[in-house]
């Protein structure tokens, strides 16, 4: 695999994960019970987080690849 391919995959997986996290937020946020607020935060933190950290490390691959094309 090329260094582009390599990148192209890599954000596949990111913003890939980045679905799953997010599906899995909606899925805690809409079974949680009046009574679990406090597991609703810290879950909506943590996972918020971690897209995050998916979405950085996939723009730094975007950056890459248009430095690669320029």
């Amino acid at each position: 695999m090329t260094n582009n391919e390599d990148a192209v995959h890599r954000i596949d997986q990111q913003l890939s994960e980045s679905h799953d996290l997010l599906a899995a937020l909606i899925f805690i946020s809409e079974n949680v019970e009046d009574h679990q607020h406090e597991l609703l935060q810290h879950s909506a933190i943590s996972l918020c987080l971690s897209v995050l950290d998916k979405i950085a490390a996939a723009n730094r691959d975007v950056s890459l690849l248009l430095r690669i094309a320029a």
